[in-house]
């Protein structure tokens, strides 16, 4: 009897899963191939998703099908970049050369793309989030080098939109994480200064509240961060990327609890 139940909700299963991967599909266009547009809007569907088995895998054979069919397209190579971010930070943090070889595609695929569309803000930031992911997973004095051209794409990027939340979020990690004068170009207030415009240009990521409310405790301004990071403990979980939300709600909680006598 539990058998004979468990059948058709069994189907059921099979069904919904194949309307899912067939909604995912990229169509084909008149000609057979999937036109440029077909496939930017099937990565960002697919990256909507990014998080769920087997998503990953599909944004990335989408955007490596379509710069090979779009040769040379800023919106497909900033994208592509993403993904091979996005990939890396899959890997497990042990497993330090299969990051490193990820990161390594999204450098050369972000540089790809801020020469192929130097206007697009998108095109220098996952460029330069691929060189300071890179950064971290080295080492941050092994990579000092890195930092110039790091903040100069960042800085290329708000030349091209001054409300570029991300931007002024990584600026921020940036003052924030590195060491300051003469070694690097750490400085706290600075920190605090970005961190607070990537807030106000997007309000919506869980990273960018959690960034201030780190520099508003860097530079002791306890109350403040407080309020930062229950506004951050407060947030619905991000679609996308559930457990980066949620980690990034772990780390406030840790925050609060270190400046809970402050």
């Amino acid at each position: 009897m539990k058998t004979r139940m468990l059948v058709p909700a069994l189907f059921a299963t099979i069904i919904a899963i194949s309307a899912t991967v067939a909604l995912w599909a990229v169509p084909a266009s008149a000609a057979g191939l999937p036109s440029l547009e077909e496939r930017v809007t099937a990565a960002d569907l697919h990256w909507s998703r990014r998080s769920q088995a087997g998503v990953t895998e599909l944004l990335l054979q989408n955007l490596e099908d379509a710069d090979r069919d779009h040769p040379n397209q800023g919106e497909v190579l900033w994208r592509l970049a993403r993904a091979y971010w996005w990939k890396s930070t899959r890997i497990p943090k042990d497993d330090k050369k299969t990051r490193l070889e990820w990161l390594d595609m999204a450098k050369a695929t972000g540089e790809r793309a801020s020469k192929a569309a130097p206007a697009n803000p998108d095109a220098h930031y996952w460029y330069a989030a691929a060189m300071a992911e890179t950064g971290s997973a080295r080492g941050i004095l092994q990579s000092l080098f890195m930092v110039k051209p790091t903040r100069e794409a960042l800085e290329r990027g708000l030349a091209a939109d001054p409300n570029h939340g991300s931007c002024h979020y990584l600026m921020a990690e940036l003052y924030l994480q590195l060491p300051g004068p003469p070694l690097s170009i750490g400085n706290k207030q600075k920190a605090v200064e970005e961190a607070r415009l990537s807030v106000k240009y997007g309000p919506d990521s869980s990273s960018h509240w959690l960034v201030l409310g780190r520099a508003l405790i860097a530079t002791k301004q306890y109350s403040e961060a407080r309020q930062v990071l229950n506004t951050l403990l407060a947030m619905a979980p991000d679609l996308g990327d559930p457990d980066g939300t949620r980690a990034d709600q772990d780390e406030a909680r840790t925050e609060l609890q270190s400046i809970a006598n402050k």
